[in-house]
């Protein structure tokens, strides 16, 4: 009688801490967004102010894993605005602007608001699907014109395997990136910030 539950105790202690083991943990992504923008002169020394905000709803992305329990939140928590003000405002300065973080003596401002973000990575039948989506408001005044438009960015993947937090952060920033990239190349909106 006690032998079988000796010999079925070992495995049923195994599953269990393989299933703990493979419970997702949540996930808390820095937002480091990289842009690039070439020495240029297009700015012609224009003070600009530039203001950078967390207008998001929510601070959870989604979620990462499976629907059948074994899954976990991954959010932006920390305040990202200045580590994004110093990615957009050095690609505004190798374009020629003179950027500030308070007003200036010019009534030129640039607003940028991270409305919402979205990150999840589910199990659908044997593979990973992950999914990212980033929609940037941008307001930029100069005396009494206006400039305002909303630049959107996402990606879709599938894998084999679950992805690990570097690889959520990386998507993450990639996918911010883009849409921050899309806005610096927009020619209306450095024409609004140059008139």
């Amino acid at each position: 009688m006690n032998s079988p539950l000796r010999l079925l105790s070992p495995p049923l202690c195994l599953a269990a801490v393989l299933a703990l083991g493979c419970a997702a943990q949540p996930q808390n992504v820095r937002l480091e967004p990289q842009v690039q923008a070439a020495p240029s002169s297009v700015g012609q020394g224009k003070q600009v102010w530039l203001q950078v905000k967390d207008a998001r709803p929510r601070k959870t992305l989604g979620v990462v894993g499976d629907l059948g329990g074994r899954y976990a939140h991954v959010s932006v928590e920390d305040d990202f605005s200045t580590q994004m003000y110093q990615s957009i405002s050095g690609a505004l300065r190798q374009m020629g602007f003179d950027v500030s973080p308070t007003p200036v003596s010019e009534p030129r401002t640039l607003l940028v608001e991270v409305r919402d973000l979205e990150y999840q990575s589910l199990k659908q039948g044997y593979a990973y699907d992950t999914e990212t989506k980033v929609a940037i408001g941008v307001l930029a005044t100069n005396g009494e014109a206006r400039y305002e438009r909303l630049y959107t960015a996402g990606a879709t993947k599938s894998g084999p395997l679950k992805p690990g937090a570097d690889e959520n952060a990386r998507t993450v920033n990639d996918t911010v990136s883009v849409a921050l990239q899309e806005m610096l190349n927009d020619d209306r909106l450095t024409a609004a910030l140059i008139q």
